[in-house]
């Protein structure tokens, strides 16, 4: 039952942002929201604990998000990293606040 109403949050919330990214491209608030309305999502939950030797891992290795937007919540573990000017740049976790992608397929 948690579960399903985490996921039903996160569905509001996505249809919410894509209300944005329709006023903010002026293509009017409910432009992509009707598109996504009865969408089929993918909910995934990880957990990783602190790594005891972290210089020996690699995690899920370079790759863009396939899919049209990503909400992530990261914890105070961190390891998020962006490709910005053929560079990597850590992203600084912030316990209070979900980091969104703008997928593959939205692009």
């Amino acid at each position: 039952e948690v579960y399903q109403d985490y996921c039903k949050a996160m569905s509001n919330l996505s249809l919410g942002v894509m209300e944005l990214l329709g006023m903010s491209l002026g293509v009017g608030k409910a432009y992509f929201r009707e598109f996504f309305e009865e969408n089929s999502s993918i909910m995934r939950l990880n957990y990783y604990p602190t790594c005891q030797k972290p210089e020996l891992t690699l995690g899920t290795g370079p790759h863009c998000d396939p899919t049209s937007l990503t909400i992530l919540h990261q914890d105070q573990v961190g390891g998020l990293q962006v490709y910005v000017d053929d560079q990597w740049h850590s992203i600084t976790p912030h316990f209070n606040a979900f980091v969104v992608n703008i997928g593959d397929t939205f692009m």
